[in-house]
């Protein structure tokens, strides 16, 4: 097995793909709604080629600059693969590729059969010695454009509308006179693994930081969605307050799962195909087991009862303090470790040190617990609660404990009706970060 360690932070060649097409569209709108990312960076100081370009767009920026990087969450950036196996799953199975070729998202590859192959490449192997995971045998990843903005806003490079993801944003930013790859950066990874697997990209970020307050002469906006809240937290956990200070202007959160999301259970336990009818639950199991981050994303004590029960059974009912016996019962005791290995890797105790503006959706039902008859190989039914349809309130909540824990500003938002993947789009989110980047 080939470890997973990266050096992944390449921008391919060739961008592009073969157009899939918009006649499926509306069949794959929801492996998108899997999603969950996102930040962003920009600044106001314009460049002599910008302003030859656009004036205009350099005198609306000019008197407030302000970059803005934006971090993304579960999915929300693409990942490129490479083959060289020893053996395939299926013979229609690609066994050896020439180049990188789009892992995610690619449409055409959850096909029924195919999807096989998808799965066999995509999956991580947890290594119990190491505590680390692995890559298969004979199988390259690399995330593709850090720094740039099209493995963001695009997750399908065929840029399908399906696929849509931080554009309409960063549509919006150009139009108010921002610069794709300049001070509009992404910051993708591999959203598979934890952050205590991730270290060169926590380099890799803060040295984008300092360049482009370097460049733009001001400190930057962080803008993340979903799990990439917790990566960004992390990564401003690990930082000195005079760091913080100098090149960070605030942090946007939208969508932040700060306690952990309830749904992880069923996606752990079942699996959660999303009502996407060509793929079966069971089936996309496996690779949503394998990554770390689903572990890491369970709920915590701090946010929930440690008896509210989330799981039903039959036989058991499982609380927080039953993670060990339910990886057992599901039978996925890597996931026990996996989660003792990340679970204190962000101290929610310990608040971001910077000014933060908080955002979450509410009033869209959300799963909160789960009730199996056949546990646990048979979707379960659901009883929902509040939240964006992924997060609970209660985690999204979790931001305004800060208030009093630190001295910089710390703002909440609510956003009625706005679904986890939609507050991304939302008229009031660009409008609040219009306000906050553009206005004095």
């Amino acid at each position: 097995m080939k470890s997973a360690q990266p050096g992944p932070f390449q921008i391919p060649g060739q961008e592009g793909a073969k157009n899939h097409g918009e006649d499926r569209a509306a069949e794959w709108t929801s492996v998108i709604r899997f999603t969950a990312a996102a930040s962003g960076v920009r600044s106001g100081a314009c460049t002599s080629q910008a302003a030859l370009e656009s004036m205009d767009r350099c005198d609306r920026r000019s008197a407030q600059p302000m970059e803005l990087a934006r971090v993304p969450g579960d999915l929300g950036n693409q990942l490129e693969a490479k083959l060289d196996k020893p053996s395939v799953v299926h013979y229609l199975c690609f066994k050896r590729t020439d180049s990188y070729f789009t892992l995610w998202l690619n449409l055409e590859l959850l096909l029924p059969v195919i999807i096989d192959c998808w799965i066999d490449n995509i999956r991580l192997i947890y290594n119990r010695t190491s505590r680390t995971t692995e890559f298969p045998d004979g199988v390259d990843v690399r995330v593709p454009g850090f720094g740039k903005t099209f493995s963001l806003e695009f997750l399908d490079p065929s840029k399908s509308s399906v696929g849509s993801y931080f554009h309409t944003m960063v549509e919006s930013l150009i139009s108010w006179g921002y610069i794709r790859g300049e001070d509009v950066r992404g910051a993708p990874y591999d959203w598979r693994r934890a952050p205590n697997e991730n270290s060169p990209y926590f380099l890799a970020l803060r040295q984008m930081i300092e360049e482009m307050y370097q460049l733009y002469g001001g400190p930057v906006v962080l803008v993340a969605h979903s799990m990439g809240n917790m990566y960004t937290l992390y990564f401003l956990q690990q930082q000195p307050q005079a760091w913080k200070d100098k090149y960070i202007r605030a942090f946007v959160s939208l969508g932040a799962p700060w306690g952990g999301v309830a749904k992880t259970f069923r996606v752990l336990a079942s699996g959660d195909n999303n009502r996407i009818p060509v793929i079966g639950s069971l089936k996309i199991r496996e690779q949503q087991r394998s990554a770390v981050s689903t572990s890491w994303l369970l709920p915590y004590n701090y946010t929930w009862s440690p008896d509210k029960i989330f799981v039903h059974t039959p036989t058991t009912n499982y609380t927080l303090r039953d993670y060990q016996r339910f990886f057992q019962d599901i039978g996925f005791e890597d996931g026990w470790l996996m989660r003792q290995d990340t679970e204190g890797l962000v101290d929610i105790m310990v608040p971001p040190g910077v000014e933060l503006h908080c955002l979450y959706g509410t009033g869209v039902p959300t799963p909160d617990t789960f009730y199996y008859e056949n546990f646990p190989d048979r979707e379960p039914k659901t009883c929902y609660g509040d939240g964006d349809g992924t997060v609970n309130l209660q985690s999204a909540l979790r931001c305004q404990a800060w208030r009093n824990h630190q001295e910089q500003q710390v703002s909440l938002l609510e956003l009625p009706g706005s679904e986890h993947i939609e507050i991304l789009a939302n008229a009031t989110t660009l409008a609040y970060l219009k306000s906050l980047l553009l206005e004095p």
